[in-house]
């Protein structure tokens, strides 16, 4: 399967809106927490985690 379903198109922080930017879905919670090291190089400040409400054990990356 692959780590992630969704990735949204997104330029620069600086264009994100003070709320939580949905990235994409992922099979682990430790695979989500991976995926955030990237978008941080990227100059996102936070991250979080969420588990899916829709398929147990898939994680949600927000990044803000």
């Amino acid at each position: 399967m692959a780590a992630a379903l969704t990735v949204i198109g997104i330029s620069t922080p600086a264009q994100a809106a003070a709320g939580w930017t949905y990235i994409g879905e992922y099979t682990s919670k430790s695979k989500c927490i991976d995926m955030k090291q990237s978008y941080q190089r990227e100059g996102w400040d936070e991250y979080k985690c969420t588990p899916s409400s829709r398929t147990s054990g898939w994680w949600f990356l927000w990044v803000r």
